[in-house]
């Protein structure tokens, strides 16, 4: 075969079959991390504790099997510390970013998201105080916990109209509810159901509807991070669009919820008492 021959076949080969790379992008391993304390969503594995698991982590991992890359949900600490990672490019993915504008020139957030967090009024299981909407708030004392963050629209709005007074945790907030000493607490849904789920007070309160505020919790990639291509952010998003289509998130997040709940169990009966 001549070599005029020789290069035509080649050149016709790679046009016909395209090449690994093209196929599945340039990275074979992604690191991705998050808030180490929220679950269902994310919370560090007992047994690994440098590894993450809950919602977030088996989506990621549902995904990165499908494209053939393997995708490692590592600890890097608070929220703070995780956003820092990924900022830097260190760490590729962050698996629980909130999108806001000063975020969109350090990162590309995949769509859909994975799921819309709702902050909600918690109250007593009892006959209360009349609800349609977060102005009716107004006149009640409330707690929150301190960590929260609910953007400057609504701590703008809560500034102006509302009682509320911050408390160190969680549980220290819904003590004070079933209590008394309290008419509400404000905190997101699915993490306010892991951490009154170890409680044990979930027969002791409900929560109000609509929610107070929303946003959706994203995917999203370091601008930073040298895997960081248009195969993989097409190929993000059309397996969450999928996913989400399937209502796999939910799943997940439901079964994470009872997961961590038989954590929190087994831990209490492996301690001393």
């Amino acid at each position: 075969m001549g070599f005029g021959l020789l290069l035509k076949s080649v050149l016709v080969a790679l046009l016909v079959v395209p090449s690994l790379a093209f196929a599945v992008g340039k990275c074979e391993r992604l690191v991705a991390t998050g808030a180490a304390d929220n679950p269902p969503f994310l919370w560090r594995d007992p047994l690994n504790p440098q590894r993450l698991m809950g919602a977030n982590a088996e989506l990621l991992k549902q995904i990165g099997k499908s494209l053939g890359v393997k995708i490692e949900l590592l600890y890097s600490g608070d929220a703070s510390k995780a956003l820092d990672e990924v900022r830097s490019g260190r760490v590729d993915i962050l698996a629980d970013a909130r999108l806001v504008t000063q975020r969109l020139d350090e990162m590309d957030f995949v769509h859909p998201s994975i799921a819309s967090l709702q902050t909600v009024a918690w109250v007593r299981n009892e006959p209360g105080f009349f609800y349609a909407a977060r102005d009716d708030l107004a006149g009640h004392d409330g707690r929150f916990v301190s960590t929260s963050r609910f953007g400057r629209e609504f701590d703008a709005f809560a500034k102006q109209r509302l009682t509320l007074q911050p408390v160190a945790s969680l549980s220290q907030a819904m003590e004070q509810l079933v209590a008394g000493k309290t008419d509400y607490v404000l905190h997101e849904r699915y993490s306010a159901l892991a951490g009154m789920g170890a409680l044990a007070i979930l027969d002791k309160v409900q929560r109000l509807e609509p929610p107070v505020l929303s946003h959706e919790m994203h995917l999203a990639i370091s601008h930073n991070s040298a895997c960081n291509d248009a195969w993989l952010r097409g190929q993000l998003a059309l397996k969450m669009t999928e996913l989400r289509a399937a209502g796999v998130p939910e799943q997940l997040l439901a079964s994470n919820l009872e997961r961590w709940k038989l954590q929190q169990v087994g831990t209490a009966k492996a301690s001393p008492q």
